[in-house]
């Protein structure tokens, strides 16, 4: 593109533009290394005037694509020239459901730099605009939940209900990704309008319950029990409720909030046959494993054999956690004796270990 021209084009200098067009035509085909025609650059400095001459001069320019697939429609919703937008509605058809190689339409670009102006103009009278979804399977509801926009996603929310019904390429729910990004008032509505996304499980069959124990958010999982506790007994594709990933994480809080109102799924086990005590042991979590043996189950869970026949009090040892096997081997619902598959008790475990054993590797 030539220089001059270029320059005309990103300051709006229609005078200079008219003078070059009229020495020669064909130079509004002209394009940067980019691929960015003078519509382009023109709509993306918010230059309506000339965007209405190009259009006039070269109406073919609306469709033309750069290098990334944006038409003058994406870089316009991008930096949010809110006049261009209504000059473009105004000439093209479904300028909302245009897409870029990425798959994204102009609502994507405009919700995602939080031109709230721009969003509503492009979904005035085409609410479905707001269901479409791009190449990483993303609604425009999700990407405005995924960068914490939450007035942006209250208003799609509001604007059209049933983009609460989206489920992106993991098979996430939108809950599952208000979860995700911690945000409470966006959970809040959408359980209001749709509780039934709380026990919905996306690919690996986890939960929006799983994500919030595993991002140790007290506030979230309180929220989602009190909607439906039956979440906290579905089990993920390794077997895990949430409870498993409150032991595996150290949260004692999250493991009474979770006991409160499902005590019986104290006694659930994931594929490795792991129960709660397991899975604190081998993270070595003395908080978690203290709190378990006060527990009326411990005698039940101090013993268990996971499918390798290893008790909490191995894997202990075989993760080097050495406070955890002092306060497991001296607790009388212990049997010390248990030996796993390998004929080892845990005290053969210690003994196999090299460089000294569980002693010399001590930590949590």
């Amino acid at each position: 593109m030539d220089q001059q021209f270029l320059m005309a084009a990103r300051t709006g200098n229609l005078n200079l533009i008219k003078q070059l067009v009229d020495a020669e035509t064909n130079i509004l085909n002209a394009t940067t290394p980019q691929g960015n025609t003078a519509l382009h650059m023109a709509a993306r400095f918010g230059h309506k005037d000339l965007v209405e001459q190009i259009i006039n001069w070269h109406p073919n320019l609306i469709h033309k694509t750069n290098l990334n697939g944006e038409t003058p429609f994406h870089v316009a919703a991008k930096a949010g020239r809110f006049d261009v937008i209504l000059l473009f509605k105004a000439t093209v058809e479904d300028i909302a459901r245009v897409r870029d190689k990425h798959g994204d339409t102009p609502l994507h670009c405009a919700v995602r730099n939080n031109h709230k102006l721009v969003i509503w103009l492009l979904v005035d009278g085409d609410q479905e605009a707001l269901r479409l979804v791009n190449n990483a399977g993303e609604s425009p509801l999700v990407v405005a939940i995924d960068l914490g926009l939450t007035n942006v996603a209250h208003n799609i929310i509001f604007g059209n209900p049933s983009t609460l019904d989206h489920r992106g390429n993991n098979g996430q729910t939108p809950l599952h990704r208000a979860v995700l990004s911690r945000d409470l008032a966006i959970v809040d509505r959408i359980l209001v309008l749709k509780p039934e996304l709380i026990t919905m499980q996306d690919g690996k069959w986890r939960n929006p319950l799983h994500y919030a124990v595993s991002l140790g958010d007290y506030e979230m999982v309180k929220k989602l029990l009190e909607c439906n506790s039956s979440a906290a007994y579905q089990v993920d594709n390794n077997r895990q409720i949430p409870l498993h990933f409150a032991a595996k994480n150290g949260q004692v809080s999250l493991l009474k909030l979770l006991l409160n109102p499902c005590s019986d799924t104290v006694e659930m086990i994931n594929n490795e046959q792991w129960n709660i005590l397991h899975l604190s042991a081998k993270n070595g979590y003395m908080n978690v494993v203290l709190y378990v043996l006060d527990l009326p189950e411990a005698e039940d869970l101090v013993n268990g054999s996971d499918i390798a026949g290893n008790t909490p009090l191995h894997l202990a040892a075989m993760n080097f956690h050495s406070n955890v096997v002092y306060f497991l081997s001296r607790n009388s619902k212990v049997n010390i004796r248990v030996m796993n598959q390998n004929s080892q008790t845990a005290l053969d475990v210690v003994y196999s270990i090299e460089d000294g054993g569980v002693g010399t590797k001590c930590n949590k």
